[in-house]
């Protein structure tokens, strides 16, 4: 896993990884196909809309490696689209005093060699660690106000040019505090395809966002429960229809089945406790003939801001501290 520290303007810091990714590993744009060359494009100029900052640091990324920011765009948003093969489970769980996440992040094992946790402090926006299985585009992370973000696949009945969820994370780590806003900036995007998002803040303010090109609906705990989760699935009947299934492969219903059991006998949450749930064997992937499962794992008390990271599959002893969120605000409050 890389371990990228990117901070400034948002072209400065697209530049610099290029750059560095061009000349230590001779980094090149992968190939795609007509399609999703084409659907790339579409959803580049929407992109363009949404977020134009992380447009720059596309358009600086792209010099860096010396090629076109289209080109870079298109591939992209082009990314989980047509191949949603990852497959993931996350949580978070509110306390007295804390809010508590865990995520496991599940994908091909080929995948590993292209993983990082980056911390990102773009000029005048929020910092954060983050995680992804690509440079630039997010997959989960956790901001300096304590704002928490993890995305989960579900296989749609649609896709449409329009924002990945990649951006979509981004977006919400750079600019919201609270999930209320999280909540209010992913309604109002137009998405590419479906997806979970399980959003939490260091109030205790928990939501699931199932969202989907057609709608989207706002999932909160039930009276009884202070905890939500989510695999691979939308559970409510109003999204249901926009779920086509065709996740039984990953194991999607035991791992929500073993996270309902675990948190519902869970009185109070720490790390130690977020570790041994995402390591079990009901919820952390092994797939060993697919050459699939848990490539990373993440664990946070969103009020203190504590984080600690298990690169590869999740057990109790190898997960380690994320201290770089910690000293970059350190260094800037001197």
């Amino acid at each position: 896993m890389y371990h990228p520290r990117l901070y400034g303007d948002f072209y400065d810091m697209g530049f610099k990884y290029g750059k560095l990714l061009y000349d230590k590993a001779n980094f090149s744009i992968p190939a795609i196909s007509k399609e999703k060359m084409e659907f790339g494009l579409q959803s580049y100029d929407e992109l363009k809309f949404f977020y134009p900052e992380v447009v720059e640091e596309i358009e600086g990324f792209a010099q860096g490696i010396k090629d076109s920011p289209e080109k870079l765009g298109a591939f992209l948003l082009s990314l989980g689209i047509f191949d949603t093969t990852g497959q993931c489970s996350v949580f978070a769980f509110k306390n007295s005093d804390s809010t508590i996440i865990g995520r496991n992040y599940d994908m091909l094992f080929a995948f590993k060699k292209f993983t990082e946790s980056s911390l990102i402090a773009p000029t005048n926006k929020y910092s954060y660690i983050s995680q992804s299985d690509v440079f630039i585009g997010r997959s989960d992370g956790i901001n300096e106000k304590g704002l928490s973000i993890a995305m989960s696949f579900v296989n749609g009945t649609k896709v449409q040019p329009g924002i990945s969820f990649h951006f979509v994370v981004r977006k919400v780590l750079e600019n919201c505090s609270t999930t209320k806003e999280a909540i209010a900036l992913i309604q109002k995007t137009k998405v590419s395809s479906a997806n979970n998002f399980l959003v939490a803040d260091s109030s205790g303010d928990i939501a699931v966002v199932e969202s989907a090109p057609q709608q989207s609906n706002i999932l909160r705990p039930k009276k009884d429960e202070n905890f939500m989760f989510v695999t691979n699935q939308f559970t409510s009947p109003i999204m249901k229809v926009f779920d086509k299934g065709g996740v039984v492969w990953s194991m999607s219903s035991e791992r929500y089945e073993g996270l309902q059991n675990a948190l519902k006998h869970t009185v109070e949450m720490d790390l130690a406790k977020a570790k041994e749930i995402l390591s079990d064997k009901c919820v952390c992937l092994d797939l060993k003939k697919e050459k699939f499962g848990t490539i990373w794992s993440v664990v946070a008390n969103l009020n203190e801001l504590k984080i600690e990271r298990a690169e590869g599959k999740p057990k109790l002893t190898n997960y380690k501290p994320e201290t770089r969120l910690d000293w970059w605000l350190k260094k800037n409050r001197k």
